[in-house]
């Protein structure tokens, strides 16, 4: 299976004549694309040090900013949930990262079943990473177009990906949008 997924990842050749926007919150950094309405990538690091301090409550307030598209209406009854590349739970240390986090440069339309069960394991196994190595580095990112949803087109990735930089380490997992992705633990997915 992993070596099938590196096949298919070096085979899809994303092709975009769209503008894409560099956006730096607090807690991440987006690589948006305007035209695909998702963030080709996102990068963050975990810290020991957030992961221990208080939590600012969770406020699910989907939205965009800086004029970008309100994207909900497209999500709406898609069967695709609102996946967060940067979650929560790695933003809680402030209000302004907890609100940014919500924002739609931060979201990849996801199944229900990778977002909260195969993906959600994995953001545990990082915050876990964070906390026995004082910081892991992510990147998430996507390969192939399955389908897109709503008025707007916004893409729903094939395949999500998640890249892990701890102790002098390196991890990469390649995960299937599907619901046949509990099959396995996100541990199957390990490309490297």
């Amino acid at each position: 299976m992993k070596k099938i997924l590196t096949i298919i990842c070096a085979l899809f050749v994303i092709c975009s004549n769209g503008q894409k926007v560099t956006i730096k919150y607090n807690g991440y950094t987006s690589y948006f694309d305007l035209q695909n309405n998702i963030p080709d990538s996102v990068t963050w690091t975990i810290t020991k040090e957030h992961l221990l301090s208080s939590k600012t409550p969770r406020g699910n307030k989907f939205h965009s900013t800086d004029g970008r598209k309100d994207l909900n209406k497209d999500y709406a009854h898609s069967g695709y949930d609102k996946g967060h590349q940067s979650p929560y739970d790695d933003n809680y240390y402030s209000p302004d990262a907890e609100y940014q986090c919500f924002d739609f440069v931060n979201m990849v339309g996801q199944r229900h079943i990778l977002n909260a069960q195969t993906w959600e394991h994995l953001e545990v196994f990082s915050r876990h990473l964070a906390l026995q190595y004082d910081s892991v580095k992510v990147k998430t990112s996507w390969v192939g177009i399955d389908t897109t949803i709503g008025v707007d087109k916004v893409v729903v990735p094939q395949y999500c990906i998640k890249e892990l930089w701890y102790g002098g380490k390196y991890e990469k997992y390649i995960i299937p949008n599907n619901d046949t992705c509990v099959k396995h633990p996100f541990t199957y997915y390990k490309v490297n």
